[in-house]
């Protein structure tokens, strides 16, 4: 899923500018309105617009005196015009600015004792940001269970297996459409389907994204390349140990109602070393209760030269592994134009 990151963040930031002006002008017009109801309110609010520019005023030229001085005067005039506020019948916090989040206060980051954090406002809305400018909002619209043709899946018998593509299909199906319903437990495992290429692996996780859509969930799909790309870079700010506050593409993947990882081992040998941020994030999302989906054109054995024995025992662990085997969808489709195109021909 390949994204404009740039472009994402300039829009982020100009939605946290605009909601930051609405909440400032909704609090003016409340200052204007009980300036016409009262000439004691409006007194006290011209008392402190004064006391805040003398304040501003003694901070430049550094007087301490002075600061602590219209500091004192500041916070008597604000109690003051609280509890005239209240004598007229409205709340306490009535003068405060109507953010959308009380947190950040509309600025997409907290202030936190050591450090300065992505809120969780900011990291949701790159969310919903990431899958508008995906590809996958379109693909969803015919890659879903209503489209899934099992028919594509022989009905003999698998003698490697002990049964047919289309039993062990249907019941993959099954268990796809379980973790859909049971998506929110607490005990449903996540989903890790692996086999050869062309058995709609993707195709059932895109089924899968489309139902958690569906709920109102948030998702990200990415292609292994993209998906590690990310957790390189995370690692780079790690071993340089930089806190760079705009780190919405990896919050994204700790906060993300569902991820999905497609085709993972794709990404080759050149991501071993982030392996590590890998497993922490599974870890990170397995305690936060968050669930994942994972397709792979590797064998179980493929898989362990890949990655390591911790690795795995985290994918033991937190997922479900379901095999899928079979002759290539996409040759079957291939085969069946053929003999309708000779069909129409003859």
């Amino acid at each position: 899923m390949m994204t404009n990151k740039k472009e994402i963040l300039e829009t982020i930031d100009r939605i946290y500018k605009q909601r930051r002006y609405n909440a400032e002008l909704s609090k003016e017009r409340k200052i204007s309105e009980l300036y016409t109801k009262s000439k004691e309110f409006a007194d006290i609010c011209d008392k402190i617009k004064l006391a805040g520019l003398k304040l501003s005023k003694a901070s430049l030229m550094q007087n301490k005196e002075q600061i602590a001085k219209y500091s004192k005067i500041l916070d008597a005039l604000i109690s003051k015009r609280t509890k005239l506020l209240i004598e007229m019948g409205y709340p306490s916090d009535y003068l405060e600015p109507d953010y959308v989040c009380k947190a950040c206060q509309d600025t997409g980051f907290v202030v936190l004792e050591d450090r300065v954090d992505v809120c969780k406002c900011r990291t949701q809305l790159f969310i919903e940001l990431l899958y508008e400018q995906s590809k996958l909002k379109d693909i969803l619209k015919d890659h879903n269970f209503d489209n899934f043709n099992l028919n594509y899946y022989s009905k003999e018998v698998d003698l490697k297996e002990g049964l047919s593509p289309y039993k062990n299909m249907l019941k993959i199906v099954e268990e796809a459409k379980k973790f859909v319903e049971n998506f929110d437990k607490p005990n449903q495992k996540n989903l890790l389907f692996y086999g050869p290429t062309g058995l709609g692996k993707t195709f059932l996780a895109h089924c899968i994204a489309k139902e958690i859509i569906d709920k109102g969930k948030t998702v990200i799909f990415l292609d292994s390349i993209s998906f590690f790309e990310i957790l390189k870079d995370k690692y780079s700010k790690m071993v340089r140990l930089y806190e760079e506050v705009s780190d919405e593409e990896y919050k994204s993947l700790e906060e993300v109602d569902l991820l999905i990882i497609d085709d993972l081992g794709n990404e080759g040998k050149n991501a071993e070393f982030c392996h590590g941020v890998f497993q922490s994030l599974l870890d990170k999302r397995f305690l936060a209760g968050k669930k994942m989906v994972i397709t792979t054109n590797y064998s179980l054995d493929g898989l362990v030269t890949v990655y390591s024995q911790f690795i795995m025992g985290r994918l033991q662990e937190y997922f479900m592994f379901l095999h899928l085997f079979g002759e290539d969808v996409r040759v079957i489709k291939a085969k069946l134009q053929l003999e309708k195109r000779t069909l129409e021909l003859s």
